[in-house]
C-alpha cells in the first residue's frame, strides 16, 4: 500500500467511518498478519463443561468450517448476539462450576453457551466457535466465546458489549476448546 493509501486509511479510521470488519479486511489485504490464539498441549476440559456435555450432547458438537470469513454482516451478527445475550442473562457468580443453557441468571459460562447456541442457530459453523477460559485483570476465573475468523480471533464477553480481538481483552489465557469443543488445549 502506498503512502497516500495509508494516509487515507488513517484518515478514515480517525473519523470512525471504517468498521472493525473492514479494518481487519484492510489489514489482511495489506499483508498484515492475522492474530490467532496459539494453543499448546492437550488439556482436560473444565469439569462443569464435561458434565454439561453429558446432559446436553447436542450442544457439544463441532461441525462445519473451522473459521468463518469476516464480513460486515458477520460483525453485525456477532455484536447483536453479544449485546442481546448480555442483556437477557443477569450475571451472578456461582460457587460451583455449573454450566447451563437457557438461563435467565448465570455466570460467564452460561453466557458463552447461550451465545454459541444463538450463533450456531444463525448459521455460524460450530467448529469456528471456541470456548476459552482465562483470568481477568483482577485474577478472577472467566470464560468467553472466541470466534475464529479470516481476520483473526474475536472475543464475545459478558463483561463487555464490544467485540474485541483476543489480544486486546486484557485477559490472561488458560485453555481453549478446538474445532471439536470436547477437545481442549492450553494457551
Amino acid at each position: 500500500m502506498n503512502k497516500f493509501g495509508k494516509f487515507l486509511v488513517a484518515l478514515i479510521l480517525a473519523s470512525g467511518l471504517l468498521s472493525q470488519a473492514a479494518l481487519a479486511a484492510q489489514r489482511s489485504s495489506a499483508g498484515g498478519s492475522v492474530s490467532r490464539i496459539s494453543t499448546g498441549q492437550s488439556t482436560a476440559a473444565p469439569v462443569g463443561f464435561l458434565i454439561f456435555c453429558v446432559k446436553y450432547p447436542s450442544y457439544c458438537r463441532g461441525g462445519g468450517a473451522s473459521q468463518v470469513v469476516m464480513t460486515d454482516q458477520l460483525m453485525t451478527l456477532l455484536s447483536s448476539v453479544n449485546r442481546t445475550v448480555n442483556r437477557l442473562i443477569r450475571a451472578r457468580n456461582e460457587r460451583r462450576d455449573t454450566w447451563e443453557i437457557n438461563v435467565r441468571v448465570g455466570d460467564c459460562e452460561d453466557f458463552v453457551l447461550a451465545k454459541r447456541a444463538k450463533l450456531i442457530a444463525a448459521g455460524v459453523p460450530a467448529s469456528a466457535l471456541r470456548i476459552a477460559t482465562a483470568r481477568t485483570r483482577s485474577g478472577v476465573g472467566h470464560a468467553v466465546l472466541v470466534v475464529r475468523t479470516s481476520s483473526g480471533d474475536l472475543v464475545l464477553d459478558n463483561l463487555s458489549s464490544r467485540i474485541r480481538e483476543w489480544n486486546r481483552t486484557g485477559l490472561v489465557w488458560i485453555a481453549m476448546s478446538g474445532a471439536n469443543p470436547r477437545r481442549w488445549s492450553t494457551i
